[in-house]
């Protein structure tokens, strides 16, 4: 192997920050999984990137628990994408590249494999798929990597990275910059890195974050109506309502479930916060 597809001191120390940046954003599924994807597009220079969670890989059918995108903004078209999501959820077996990936799961389960690797160049550029969706998206070279979501049998965390069409494949170092970076998170999914299955805080109405978020600081009522300029009873009524959405019956269970799940306390999902 060339020198150069060696990773290098300066990947490890790229691949341990991004790790601790997702744990900041952990508690919300998709600002972590946007921050992977944008860090690891950069660090492998993909133009655009897509991840998220799979279940029925091994065992049909195909689910997809959720999927998170960047870099619409560098010239792909998006209608591809949309085209690719809807006619997945009509058959999720009509993307050559995933099934080519996945059935190689048994083997490279957290390998990462590029397009060339799994699809012959002829096949590639004649099927419909290409025509009518990646490449009509302006994609061409494509890197693939699955790794199963840990207490589950059939559920992986997936990431695909792309560059416009015209531009050189992945290199083995970015392979292994891909690699690495996906086999330290994924033991943390399901913990201190939200799973798109779980509650999110930043689905709830604004005004319901703020409350949340002075819980999660300790306020008690009289604080927290002090803090927002709102009345007990609203406050009240927010409260019901967030013990409702994470399915908890106290504070005391609120906070617990941030504790066990080693959820950072950055709140990035309130920074927006609004009256």
């Amino acid at each position: 192997m060339a020198k150069s597809n060696h990773l290098r001191l300066s990947d490890f120390r790229a691949i341990v920050q991004l790790v601790n940046d997702c744990r900041d954003l952990g508690d919300v599924a998709a600002s972590w999984r946007a921050h992977l994807l944008a860090s690891l597009a950069r660090l492998t220079g993909a133009g655009l990137a897509l991840g998220g969670e799979i279940g029925g890989c091994v065992r049909a059918p195909r689910v997809d628990f959720g999927t998170t995108d960047w870099g619409w903004g560098n010239g792909f078209d998006r209608i591809g994408l949309i085209r690719s999501l809807a006619e997945f959820r009509q058959n999720p077996f009509y993307s050559p590249l995933m099934n080519a990936y996945i059935s190689r799961l048994q083997t490279a389960n957290g390998e990462c494999l590029s397009r060339a690797e799994m699809i012959p160049d002829r096949e590639w550029y004649q099927s419909v798929y290409f025509q009518s969706m990646h490449g009509f998206a302006g994609a061409d070279a494509s890197l693939l990597c699955f790794r199963l979501v840990p207490g589950t049998t059939d559920e992986f965390s997936e990431i695909f990275f792309f560059r416009a069409t015209g531009e050189r494949d992945f290199s083995a170092r970015d392979k292994s910059i891909v690699r690495e970076a996906h086999a330290l998170l994924i033991p943390l999914i399901g913990g201190p890195l939200a799973r798109y299955t779980d509650p999110s805080p930043a689905d709830l109405p604004p005004r319901a974050r703020a409350v949340l978020r002075c819980l999660l600081d300790g306020d008690a009522d009289k604080q927290i109506a002090a803090r927002l300029d709102i009345g007990s009873h609203t406050v009240n009524q927010h409260i019901k309502r967030i013990f409702q959405y994470f399915g908890v019956t106290s504070r005391t269970e609120l906070l617990a479930r941030w504790i066990r799940g080693g959820w950072a306390n950055g709140f990035s999902w309130a920074e927006s916060d609004t009256d």
